[in-house]
C-alpha cells in the first residue's frame, strides 16, 4: 500500500522502555494492519507506512485469512539520508529497533535466483514504552 499523503507525527515526551525483549526470525511484511499474528509467528513492529512486520522460525510465509505476507526487504535506516538507524515507535508505544540481520552477499553465486523472495533472518530489540506517538493531519 503506497501512501501519497504523509501525516505529521510527534511524541509528547521522551519515551522510556518499561519492558524489553528480543524477537528474531525470518521477517515478513503484511500490507496493512495485522492485529493478531498467525500461529507460530511473533509481532515485530507496525511501520509508519502501515505495513506490519512479523517473525517466523522457518522461512515459510505464514497464512492468515485476509492478509498477504511477503518477504521484508531489510531496511537498516529510518530516513532517506541513511543517518538514522531503523527504529519504530507506534501509536501504542510499541518500540522495535533492528539489531542484526543475515543476508547473502550480492556476488555469492551459490544461491538460486528465486532466493531473492526468501525472507531475511533478523533480530529486533522490541519493547513497550511510556510514550505514545501522536499522528496529526497536515
Amino acid at each position: 500500500m503506497n501512501l501519497t499523503k504523509r501525516e505529521s507525527q510527534y511524541v509528547l515526551s521522551v519515551p522510556m522502555l518499561t519492558r524489553q525483549w528480543m524477537v528474531e526470525g525470518y521477517i515478513w511484511q503484511c500490507q496493512g494492519p495485522c492485529e493478531q499474528p498467525p500461529d507460530g509467528a511473533r509481532f515485530v513492529a507496525a511501520l509508519p507506512d502501515f505495513r506490519t512486520l512479523i517473525a517466523t522460525e522457518m522461512p515459510v510465509a505464514p497464512a492468515l485469512a485476509g492478509c498477504l505476507f511477503t518477504a521484508w526487504e531489510v531496511a537498516i535506516y529510518s530516513d532517506a539520508d541513511e543517518q538514522i538507524p531503523l527504529a519504530v515507535l507506534d501509536t501504542l508505544g510499541h518500540y522495535a529497533q533492528i539489531e542484526s540481520f543475515n543476508v547473502a552477499l550480492e556476488d555469492d553465486t551459490g544461491h538460486s535466483p528465486d532466493e531473492i523472495t526468501k525472507p531475511t533472518f533478523c533480530r529486533f530489540l522490541c519493547g513497550q514504552t511510556t510514550g505514545e506517538l501522536h499522528i496529526c493531519p497536515d
